[in-house]
């Protein structure tokens, strides 16, 4: 067999590493997001800016909102179809505060019946809606004046509901035959009510996690007076409920939604606000996730004018999703490395579907004080690569090695060569 000379593995080799480089090269240098969106109801009720969204198995979307139609307000759903949006009206009322699928895929919905004396009953009470698959089976859960208020479905798919009612933090279950109630906390304050945040979700075995400010104060370390969130964590466990309030980069300013992990760990977001003297005062958007014995906390996006939080989902590698805005709607995800933040079409309530592609809602003012539009927006990923540039270091590096690596052997070679 004819040994290569010298010369010639040095090139081979050489072409090797070309070769390589040019291969990481032309790796698309980031994925941009070609949204989509959609007008799903005219006649959106934009007094009660409630719309949840969620994804089925088959990653079509459905959506519980409020809609105002000859003066009265209903609450309605709606469900993607392949080429259209099918729509329901589910009963008069206002606040649809949560929507879920159970695992036959059939809606249930939390919302608020507003008080109507000529039609009777009580004053705002929280009802909760099911899909039986020919009816809306409609339900009083004889919680009266309840805001915020937020469903989950257990294991079983019975509904639970946190809430805030009668200066408490409270929780709901339906036994079978009756909801049974409980006082979580007692230690928020009636004249933060108003601003108070709440979010809920079910962990592993049913396990109940509650995210809520308790109280607010005012942070006087800074040369300005910050009014700041105190936030809280309410579990259930051992038979009661244990209350941890949470130690977050102060002075925190407000409290997005919580979701819960496939390993049954918690996961929220929260702002940090940013001593300012003059308007428009800006915050730092934080994502909170919990390990299983810390909480591990990332700075998303820093000083910017946060006129809503945003929403948070998580996809199916757990990897977190948020919709926000600044003003202008923004859109984060995590990559696995870094966060990689686009601009969308607008924010709003999000959810991330099992391919890793997002759906939005949210009500787009018309110019009427009551009436806007239901809108809905979702994104796939284009590809697109940069124009080739001189490599970066870690490529270098490899580039180098390689190079030394071919002259290394093209000597040994050659001296092994002459020596015969």
């Amino acid at each position: 067999m004819k040994k290569k000379s010298p010369l010639s593995a040095f090139l081979s080799m050489l072409l090797l590493s070309m070769l390589l480089v040019t291969f990481c090269l032309a790796v698309p240098a980031y994925a941009a997001l070609s949204w989509s969106v959609q007008t799903v109801d005219e006649n959106g009720a934009s007094l009660y800016s409630h719309c949840p969204i969620v994804v089925d198995q088959n990653n079509t979307p459905h959506i519980a909102y409020n809609a105002l139609v000859n003066g009265t307000y209903f609450v309605k759903y709606a469900r993607w179809n392949g080429s259209g949006w099918n729509t329901q009206t589910v009963a008069v009322g206002t606040d649809a505060y949560s929507l879920l699928l159970d695992v036959n895929g059939n809606p249930h919905i939390l919302y608020q019946y507003l008080h109507v004396p000529h039609l009777g009953g009580p004053l705002n009470e929280l009802m909760y809606a099911s899909w039986t698959g020919r009816k809306w089976d409609i339900q009083y859960t004889g919680i009266i004046e309840a805001n915020p208020a937020t469903l989950a479905l257990d294991s079983l798919g019975n509904p639970h509901i946190a809430y805030v009612g009668d200066d408490a933090v409270k929780y709901a279950r339906w036994t079978g035959t009756s909801w049974a109630i409980e006082t979580v906390d007692t230690t928020i304050e009636l004249q933060e009510i108003s601003k108070l945040r709440l979010s809920f979700a079910l962990g592993l075995n049913n396990k109940p996690y509650i995210l809520y400010t308790a109280s607010s104060y005012a942070d006087y370390s800074q040369a300005v007076s910050i009014r700041a969130i105190n936030v809280t964590l309410a579990t259930y466990q051992n038979f009661s409920w244990k209350i941890q309030p949470l130690s977050l980069p102060p002075p925190t300013g407000d409290l997005g939604n919580l979701v819960v992990a496939s390993k049954g760990f918690p996961h929220f977001l929260c702002t940090q606000r940013v001593p300012s003297e003059n308007p428009p005062y800006l915050q730092n958007v934080l994502y909170a996730s919990w390990n299983g014995s810390a909480w591990n906390l990332q700075t998303v996006v820093s000083n910017v004018y946060l006129p809503s939080i945003g929403f948070l989902a998580l996809d199916s590698h757990d990897y977190p999703h948020i919709s926000y805005s600044t003003g202008e709607p923004m859109y984060a995800s995590w990559t696995g490395t870094a966060w990689d933040i686009q601009t969308a079409d607008f924010a709003g309530y999000l959810v991330v579907d099992a391919n890793g592609n997002p759906h939005i809602t949210n009500y787009v003012e018309t110019g009427s004080r009551f009436v806007s539009h239901l809108m809905y927006a979702t994104a796939t990923e284009t590809a697109q690569t940069t124009s080739p540039t001189f490599p970066a270091l870690p490529l270098l590096l490899v580039f180098t090695v390689v190079i030394i690596g071919a002259v290394v052997i093209a000597v040994y070679v050659w001296r092994k060569k002459t020596k015969h």
